[in-house]
């Protein structure tokens, strides 16, 4: 795994979790606070919420600072022992909110139905590390992405939510295109 996955992953990520005031798309100098209904987050900036991180200013919180934080978050998930396109997808999924760890053991077990199955814990041992360094990393892509549609359809049952599901699924197709 390199730095270079870790900016990739960061360049994906930001744009969308980015709000800017009106006329500055883009400039994260111009970068706002929000408090979306709905979103159990709280205050956020540069997706990085006042749940998640209780003792961060956010309304003080600079990109420089939004990036150190995921950088820390990217280490504490342990992602440089993943593929780098699988851990891309898993940054991006962790950030939005997701069972990360079970969907990439869920994704190997379903495209590779011929091999030893891996038990869907959520737990990324020796085993599971293993098996998505040999795995077809588009098919477990493509069955991710599946399943991170298929969630985002479960949470927009939610009248309160619904109102995102098309900006989430515009975001897994964005990663997907990035991905493939």
């Amino acid at each position: 795994m390199s730095d270079e996955a870790f900016q990739k992953a960061i360049e994906f990520i930001l744009p969308h979790e980015t709000e800017f005031r009106k006329g500055h798309y883009g400039d994260y100098d111009f970068a706002i606070t929000e408090n979306v209904p709905g979103d159990s987050g709280g205050l956020t900036k540069f997706g990085i919420d006042q749940s998640s991180h209780p003792h961060v200013n956010i309304a003080a919180l600079t990109k420089e600072t939004a990036v150190e934080i995921y950088h820390d978050e990217w280490r504490k998930h342990n992602l440089d022992a993943l593929p780098d396109k699988l851990a891309i997808a898993a940054f991006d999924v962790w950030v939005n909110g997701g069972p990360v760890n079970l969907w990439l053991q869920r994704a190997f077990n379903v495209t590779n139905p011929d091999k030893e199955q891996l038990d869907e814990d959520g737990w990324l041992g020796e085993k599971s590390l293993a098996a998505f360094a040999n795995a077809d990393e588009g098919a477990m892509l493509s069955e991710f992405c599946r399943q991170r549609n298929e969630r985002f359809k479960r949470l927009a049952q939610n009248p309160e939510r619904a109102k995102f599901l098309a900006g989430w699924l515009k975001r897994n197709q964005d990663l997907w295109e990035l991905l493939t």
